[in-house]
């Protein structure tokens, strides 16, 4: 089964309709700007995909580029379907003034050890100018994945479908940033016998939001060390 990193040309159609759109009303701030740096320096502080997994490579790539967006938000968690919102994958259109994100794979999953396998994963940092900014989508990312606790997504090419239920969603820290983990139980619809789990994990961290997935056959959430690593690596774009 390929990796779901493939379905971030299907996901970026639907921003792009949404790109298309009028604006959200988005009431002036008077908070303080936070440091700001764009999606291509963003990119750079990715984790290497070898931190997933030996002989993981990436498979999908994206940035907001070389300019700030302008902080005004065309859309919201709300507006798109479960199966389409993901913030590791989806990292422009919420208001943020830059975001990245990478999908990696695993080109070789031994499935004859099954559970043990991961397939691949995403990761994606959204920065936006305020942290109430930050902390207000993060919100809503929660709101989302709570009410998304059942639903079926399609996979191009082949159109395989997957059924995905909630197993937990939990509030957690991380780094001492909060943080929640969810883990989805995915049932292969063409192959009963198949099934993984889809762990997904979101942290506010100052004015960004960190996210990271993962597809395997266990249910474990997103090792919270991944997590710092990653925080650490973009923070580190803001002190030169």
């Amino acid at each position: 089964m390929k990796f779901k990193a493939i379905a971030v040309a299907a996901a970026a159609t639907v921003l792009c309709l949404g790109l298309a759109g009028p604006a959200l009303a988005a009431p002036l701030s008077t908070a303080k700007p936070a440091p700001q740096v764009t999606g291509t320096r963003l990119q750079s502080a990715l984790l290497p995909a070898s931190a997933f997994g030996d002989g993981f490579t990436v498979a999908d790539r994206f940035n907001t580029g070389n300019t700030l967006l302008p902080a005004v938000a065309l859309l919201g968690p709300s507006d798109l379907p479960c199966s389409l919102f993901q913030p590791s994958v989806l990292v422009v259109g919420f208001g943020n003034t830059a975001g990245a994100t990478d999908g990696v794979t695993n080109p070789h999953p031994a499935l004859g050890d099954y559970p043990n396998v991961v397939l691949g994963a995403n990761q994606g940092v959204l920065q936006f100018q305020t942290i109430q900014a930050a902390a207000s989508f993060y919100s809503q990312a929660y709101t989302e994945y709570k009410q998304c606790s059942a639903y079926t997504e399609s996979l191009p090419p082949d159109n395989l479908q997957l059924e995905l239920t909630t197993q937990s969603l939990s509030s957690t820290t991380i780094d001492n940033n909060e943080a929640f983990q969810l883990i989805q139980y995915v049932d292969v619809a063409s192959q009963a016998s198949v099934s993984f789990y889809q762990s997904t994990a979101v942290v506010l961290s100052g004015a960004n939001v960190y996210a990271i997935y993962d597809l395997d056959g266990t249910n474990d959430p997103i090792s919270a060390s991944l997590l710092g690593n990653l925080i650490n690596r973009v923070q580190a774009l803001y002190r030169h």
